[in-house]
């Protein structure tokens, strides 16, 4: 069952990564469609200031993040800007990159890989009580949603990512998984009882 679990992974990391492809580069271009760039106008005024202050690589957000709770001013500070806005969640790498580097979409499959071999073992583990196609495809496809929904949604309540972004992502995951659950139930299955 091992190497079956490795193989469905494999052609399905490949079907994934083609997906992702087809949803996010030329073909669809939904990164044009989903995000929008900042006014050229603004651009260099949140730009500049980041590379020279040699800001390092991260995750930021403002305001926040809050560290004094205990602190009553900095609790009223910090609640004053959340209310009055603008609230930014910016993910800033300092170094730019190829958009054709080898190692980057390297990366990008072995993702893929790992999220299809842990969802051919999962299959391994309940094939027995999944013996038809169908319920193989429909139990693999209902992870892909929970993971879709628990993500996105979650990132618009808290992060106020836009719904039309959290959409797009929902229906890449779910269309990948999809691919996924097709070549992994396939692959993955009961094991054929004999009859005495």
């Amino acid at each position: 069952m091992a190497m079956r679990v490795i193989f469905a992974a494999i052609l399905s990391a490949v079907l994934m990564f083609f997906w992702g492809f087809v949803f996010w580069g030329p073909v669809l271009n939904m990164t044009a469609k989903l995000m929008s760039p900042l006014a050229e106008g603004v651009e260099l005024d949140v730009i500049a200031p980041l590379r020279g202050a040699q800001t390092p690589d991260g995750m930021y957000i403002y305001p926040g993040p809050l560290k004094g709770q205990g602190d009553q001013a900095a609790v009223d500070a910090w609640t004053k800007k959340v209310e009055a806005g603008p609230l930014v969640r910016l993910a800033y790498r300092q170094q730019g990159f190829s958009p054709t580097d080898p190692a980057l979409y390297a990366q990008g499959f072995g993702h893929s890989f790992l999220i299809a071999l842990l969802s051919g073992g999962l299959l391994a583990m309940v094939a027995h009580a999944l013996p038809s196609y169908a319920s193989r495809v429909g139990v693999l496809l209902l992870v892909s949603l929970i993971a879709a929904l628990w993500t996105n949604l979650s990132d618009v309540i808290w992060w106020f990512h836009t719904p039309q972004y959290a959409a797009g992502q929902i229906v890449y995951t779910v269309v990948a998984g999809l691919l996924m659950a097709l070549v992994t139930a396939a692959i993955v299955k009961p094991r054929a009882t004999r009859s005495p």
